[in-house]
Parts: structure tokens; sequence; C-alpha cells
């Protein structure tokens, strides 16, 4: 697809167009005129002028013609002219441009002839004028459009680089202009303001979550250590006590995470993060999801992996698409690859209907599109969201064999050798 003319261009070009439309239909009369006088005067002219000499003639005199006119009886009359017909003629003689005019009278032919070299000339000069007239007013239109293209666009030129530097909604120019420019300046200021005091409620809702939920859930973590602690020697009892523990620990991970992504990128720390111990932990929390089903999961490496990210932030795309894989797989293999720069996640699951693979990281939108489906369709949405949020690119891929190939690539850093 061409790119589109900026504004200023189309602006100038829109000021050449016009230029050369109404200098070339002006152009176009003038000549139109010249030719129509050029013909009507100078035949009018010629007309009445065999009248009288012809009118002379016949009397018996021999009139004499203007010094820029000839009158030809019969004989006298070039060749040229002789084999032509009765009328007005326009014709060179002689390397002479002439106007001829041949009329038949009683047994005579005459012709009264006018040379129309200096008409000519006045003609050549007019045109030329017009030629000259024409490519200055499109060169004077050019220059005029570029200069009232850069008054018009420099505001808004101003207003852009306003908003792009995030200026506040009192510091937008333009704010008191009573023309276009002035009504877009005060649109753009309402809006930032709005929007600025959507993230200011924002971050104050986060700041609450954040201290509100902490408390309990630090509460119920110590309630159910204690309680597992003491149920150590009743194996059914421990293994619920246990499992309250551990869905309270990722839940305050989680809260965590989410509250880092509520924050800009550019305010968040992001150190060195080795990624093979956050995959071993979100499969061994995985393993419940695969009870009672023929499926292995499998982790392969060659080499410890690092990145630069918040592990809270990277165990929330690596724990989604594995939770994913493992619910959606009845049988077969859940494998994960890791190698420097990418992570494959991959399962032999039921796939991903090609109706929602558009769509498949919208929100509310599912993977399986059976409508008895759990979930709010929010897992991979999140994904997404938190990918972008610290760099990562994620792409899904269909095996041939069925099932589904999730891949994150992500910038990889050599890994720090324990010393």
């Amino acid at each position: 697809m061409k790119p589109r003319l900026s504004l200023k261009k189309r602006i100038t070009l829109t000021y050449i167009l016009l230029a050369v439309a109404v200098a070339g239909a002006f152009s176009l009369v003038t000549y139109i005129s010249v030719k129509v006088i050029e013909e009507q005067v100078i035949d009018a002219r010629l007309a009445k002028m065999a009248n009288r000499l012809i009118e002379f003639h016949q009397k018996g005199h021999m009139p004499d013609a203007p010094p820029d006119v000839r009158f030809l009886i019969d004989e006298a009359i070039p060749t040229e002219l002789r084999a032509l017909s009765a009328g007005i003629h326009e014709l060179p003689i002689s390397d002479r441009h002439v106007h001829a005019l041949l009329r038949d009278h009683d047994a005579s032919r005459y012709a009264v002839v006018q040379e129309v070299e200096e008409l000519e000339h006045t003609e050549l000069v007019i045109l030329l004028s017009l030629a000259i007239g024409f490519v200055f007013s499109v060169l004077l239109a050019g220059i005029l459009g570029v200069l009232s293209a850069r008054s018009t666009i420099a505001p808004v030129a101003a207003l852009a680089d306003a908003v792009s530097r995030n200026a506040g909604p009192t510091e937008l120019p333009s704010l008191r202009a009573h023309d276009e420019i002035g009504v877009l300046a005060r649109a753009f200021a309402k809006r930032t303001d709005e929007l600025q005091q959507i993230l200011h409620r924002e971050r104050l809702f986060t700041g609450d979550v954040s201290h509100e939920l902490r408390t309990p859930l630090t509460v119920i973590l110590g309630a159910a250590e204690v309680l597992a602690s003491q149920l150590s020697g009743q194996p059914a009892q421990y293994t619920t006590a246990e499992r309250i523990r551990r869905v309270v620990d990722e839940t305050a991970q989680r809260v965590s995470a989410l509250l880092l992504l509520s924050r800009g990128p550019e305010s968040l720390d992001a150190p060195r993060t080795a990624l093979n111990p956050i995959i071993e932990s979100e499969m061994e929390r995985c393993r419940p999801l695969l009870r009672d089903k023929e499926v292995e999961c499998r982790l392969e490496w060659s080499e410890q992996v690092s990145t630069l990210v918040r592990p809270e932030l990277a165990g929330i795309v690596i724990g989604n698409l594995l939770r994913n894989a493992c619910r959606h797989t009845e049988q077969g293999l859940v494998c994960v690859e890791l190698a420097a720069g990418s992570l494959v996640i991959e399962d032999t699951g039921t796939g991903i209907p090609e109706n929602v693979r558009e769509r498949l990281f919208e929100r509310f939108v599912h993977g399986d599109d059976r409508p008895a489906h759990e979930g709010a369709g929010l897992g991979l949405s999140i994904v997404k969201r938190v990918a972008d949020h610290i760099g990562w690119d994620i792409h899904l891929e269909i095996p041939q064999g069925g099932g589904t190939r999730f891949v994150l690539s992500f910038p990889s850093v050599p890994s720090v050798e324990p010393s």
C-alpha cells in the first residue's frame, strides 16, 4: 500500500492544482478569443475592403489599396491563388503568411491580399505571455501553498508534539484559539484530563487492593502452614491443608504480579532472572491438573537460560500457558522446550478451533468453542498483555499432528555462573 501524502504536501498540491486549473482556463479562453478576433475582424475588414475596391474598379477607376493590402485582378493574381475557390483563405505566399479573399464578379476574378506577419508576431507574443503567466502562476501557487501549509500545520504539529510529550491539559498549545485548532486542542485537553483522572483512580484502586488483600492472604497462608504441620500424621487431611497453602501462596504471588503489571514498563526494574526454576515450579503446580490422565509433562533444556524480567511476571505467562495445556490435554504429552531466546510449550490436546485463532488473545475469547467450557476467557489475554508489557513476543502455531504450540521469544542474556 502506497503511503499517503502528508497534510502539508496535500495543501501545497491543492494550491498548485487550483492555479493550473484557473490559469489554464484563463489561457485557453484568451487563446480562443485571439483566434476569434483574428478571424472575424480581419475577415470582415477584407470583405468590406473588397466590396469598396471592386466597386471602384467597376466604375473604371484603379483604386489605391492600403499599404499592407494588395488588390489584384485576373492575370495579376499569383498562381497559388488562382486554383483556389472564391472565399477567404489563409496561406503562405513567397515565405509570407497572408489572408486572401477571392471573389468572382462579372467576367473578372479579384483578389484582396493582406499580409499578417505583424499580426502573427503579435499573436506569438500573446501566446508567449500566456505561457509565462501560466508558469509564474503555478510557481507562485506552489510558494503560497508551502507558506500556507506551514502556517496551518505549525499549530497542529505543536499540538501533536505536546500530546506525544504527555503534556498536562493546561500545557497544550492553542487552547484559547477560536478556530478548529483551538477546538481540537480543547478536546485533547478534556480527554487528557479524563484519562489522568482514570489513571489516578486505577492506581489508588490497585494500591488499596494490594493493602487489603495482602493481610488476609498472609493470615490464611500462615494458618494453612500451621494446619499442615499439625496434620502431618494424617495424609488425607494433610493433602488438603497443603493444597490450601499452595493456592494461597500462588494467589499472593499473582496479586503482586498484577500490581506490577499496573505500573509502566519503564518504571519496573528487570533483574537477571533464570527461567529454568520458574518453569519447573510452574510445572510442579500443574501436576494436580494431570492427575488420573495419561499425560506426560516434560521439560527439555540443555542450558540455563536467563533474561531481564521480573520473576512474578514471567511466572504469569509461563503458568497460564502450562495450565491451559494441561487442562486441554487428556492423553499424550505436554512438552516444554527452553532454549536461549525462546520458549516453546506444545501439547497433544484438543487444539484450537480455526474460527477463534484470529481472536485468541482477546478478552473473553475461549480457546475452546464448546459452550460448557469453564473459565472467563481471560487467561490468554492476560498472557498477551504481560508479554507485551515485558517485551516478549508470543504467537500460536498449529502442529501437523494436532494440539497447540505456543512460541515465546525474548531477549536472552548470559547466565551468571555460580562462584
